[in-house]
């Protein structure tokens, strides 16, 4: 059996459309509609039902696409054990994170990962909040939010905080909010690291108190670092990881207010496809982030 057509159709299975496909694989169409009948002549079954531009899996193609995943994680598992016994560790690992984790990784994590793990190659895909919780041509997701997908397993890394933040020029322009619901009255900076539009911020404090703030404002953006950027020139409040923020507040560049009592609580997830095998680069990864996530929050 051709597994690279195997691969193929796997891959069409998913997407229903032969020029996606085509561009998702890099291979011409003609080159994946000829290696999608030399399967089927092998398998003498008809996989693919084609109606002009539209196609549809028959019943037997539903069969063999729910074997097909298992037969090549076979062969993938089986293809590194071979490569563990002769190199250790390696393969391709692809990882989608936001923008700030991704420069978190390559400036805290990898240097020190890469070198124990030196036949691990890298690849970073770095998303928005929208297309992070698409979980597409990526292995492992590090999120702060989990995907509506049931087939994902998460596993919680740490706990983490936004409070909320605002530059010297912003307070002496606008004042101080003195209490929380006075967050209503002032210019907020909205939609970060979420995938929906933020209306509402969800506070609470450490007696377990919580608050629905509703905000607004005349800045919105789907990135922290654009959210930090923005309030340290004056534009608004922006609700902020606090590990992130630090050092600007030790700098005098923004000002925690309600000196940190009032905030957002966040989990941080590794997130991955269930599989039947789970290559070890995967373990490995996982493993060396959750022992290194935690003592940096304990560090930091």
């Amino acid at each position: 059996m051709d597994i690279e057509a195997v691969k193929m159709f796997s891959v069409l299975a998913k997407k229903l459309n032969y020029t996606e496909t085509a561009k998702a694989l890099d291979v011409s169409q003609p080159t994946l509609s000829r290696k999608i009948k030399s399967l089927e002549e092998n398998l003498n079954v008809t996989l693919v039902h084609r109606r002009g531009n539209s196609i549809s899996l028959t019943p037997q193609g539903k069969t063999f696409f729910d074997s097909a995943g298992q037969i090549l994680e076979l062969i993938d598992h089986t293809v590194e054990k071979l490569h563990d016994e002769c190199k250790g560790v390696n393969g391709v690992l692809r990882i989608g994170c936001l923008h700030p984790m991704a420069r978190f990784l390559t400036k805290q994590f990898l240097p020190d990962f890469h070198q124990k793990y030196p036949n691990i190659h890298i690849h970073f895909h770095t998303l928005t909040p929208n297309t992070l919780s698409l979980f597409e041509d990526v292995d492992l997701m590090i999120a702060p939010f989990l995907p509506n997908d049931e087939s994902v397993v998460c596993r919680k890394v740490s706990r983490f905080t936004r409070c909320c933040y605002a530059s010297k020029s912003y307070i002496q322009k606008r004042g101080e909010p003195k209490y929380v619901h006075d967050l209503e009255l002032h210019q907020c900076i909205t939609q970060t690291n979420t995938p929906n539009a933020e209306r509402y911020w969800r506070l609470t404090n450490e007696k377990g108190d919580k608050r629905e703030i509703e905000v607004k404002g005349h800045m919105t953006t789907n990135s922290i670092d654009i959210a930090t950027n923005l309030a340290l020139a004056g534009f608004g409040i922006g609700l902020l990881p606090s590990n992130q923020a630090r050092e600007q507040v030790r700098c005098g560049e923004l000002v925690m207010l309600f000196n940190g009592e009032w905030f957002e609580e966040c989990t941080l997830y590794i997130l991955y496809k269930q599989n039947i095998h789970t290559p070890r680069r995967f373990k490995v990864f996982i493993e060396e982030f959750e022992m290194f996530y935690d003592q940096w929050v304990l560090q930091n």
